[in-house]
């Protein structure tokens, strides 16, 4: 979730001086790090985010420090197939482009990169996609924000827009090229709109599953009926707490693709209101703790005295959460966390490739 590294790049730029914004913008073979991912460098070599690590990160940071000096931007193949020995730390076996940018952006006025920062930035709180797109080397480093609807913030090489219109549309960042015509290729940067976690429910491990979740970026809403449970005090972590009875409240709330919602409420009937509340909705994740005996009374009664069919039970995960075998509150929470990103990042055994 790389809108945070824009919040980041925007204090770093506040406090004065150039900044060096590392993008990986292709893969090929084993990498640790995802297409997008993002590092920031600054000339006395602090830095902020990560594009993997190593050896083939020490080869961008010099980069970043000639593009700092020198304005523009590299391109940068780091090989990381000579890493994979014994005495090495390394794991992978690929190769990665890395963008190399120095911002402020040459050629663009101050007002124009600390508007498209903004955009970025908020992009990730009003709930709709946008994408950033970058000219390779030699063009010159100009970025325009592209929406879903087409609109764009300035013009874009034949075949380009279209091309990233449906990048967008699939939320896979990667390069264009323009159709027909000379001219670099394109890097589209995708930025999702900020995924919800919905926790219903707020006992002792919605405190930790909280924190967790908003260190992750994840927008984080709390509901309890309580109100010495649902309160600020108790969740200062979290975007929204809600205090309310579950089921009218997971009713109006607006729960769309990007909502994950965890049911870890404190009791049978209260578990049962809430899976009736999401059930049919479109969130992109519904998990429901509980024990797997207390998980089959729930789905019995759902099936005896709703009349649900069982088929639509069967997107629920639960008992929620990875089986790593978590006792604590936190240790629980570590699972469904780990679970809700498996979704989020499209891995369904929840074990990325590295």
């Amino acid at each position: 979730m790389p809108q945070s590294i824009y919040s980041e790049l925007q204090a770093f730029l506040a406090d004065g001086g150039s900044v060096a914004v590392a993008t990986i913008v292709h893969t090929a073979g084993s990498v640790p790090r995802e297409i997008g991912a993002k590092m920031l460098i600054r000339a006395d070599g602090r830095t902020a985010g990560t594009i993997g690590g190593g050896c083939g990160e020490a080869e961008v940071m010099r980069a970043a420090l000639d593009v700092i000096q020198q304005g523009g931007a590299a391109l940068v193949r780091v090989d990381l197939t000579n890493e994979v020995a014994l005495e090495s730390d390394g794991i992978c076996g690929g190769t990665l482009d890395v963008l190399v940018e120095a911002w402020p952006p040459a050629g663009e006025e101050p007002a124009q990169w600390s508007a498209r920062l903004d955009a970025l930035i908020a992009a990730a709180h009003s709930g709709r996609d946008v994408a950033l797109l970058s000219p390779l080397p030699p063009a010159l480093g100009r970025h325009v924000l592209l929406y879903a609807d087409g609109d764009a913030s300035g013009e874009l090489p034949g075949g380009v827009a279209a091309a990233a219109v449906e990048r967008l549309a699939s939320r896979r960042s990667g390069l264009v090229r323009p159709a027909g015509i000379e001219g670099p290729a394109w890097f589209v940067e995708v930025q999702r709109a900020r995924p919800t976690l919905l926790i219903a429910g707020g006992g002792h491990i919605a405190v930790p599953l909280a924190q967790m979740a908003a260190l992750l970026d994840f927008r984080v809403v709390v509901l309890d009926d309580r109100p010495s449970f649902a309160n600020q005090a108790r969740f200062p972590m979290a975007d929204q707490v809600i205090c309310g009875l579950f089921e009218p409240t997971l009713r109006q709330f607006p729960i769309d693709g990007d909502t994950y919602v965890v049911i870890i409420t404190r009791g049978h009937q209260h578990d049962v209101e809430c899976l009736l509340a999401v059930l049919d909705t479109p969130a992109a994740y519904i998990g429901m703790i509980g024990s797997r005996r207390r998980v089959r009374g729930v789905f019995e009664l759902l099936e005896r005295e709703r009349g649900i069919e069982p088929a639509r039970l069967r997107r629920v995960r639960s008992p929620i959460g990875l089986a790593i075998g978590a006792v604590t509150p936190a240790e629980i929470a570590v699972s469904i966390l780990a679970e809700v990103v498996a979704v989020y990042r499209r891995e369904p055994k929840g074990l990325a490739d590295v």
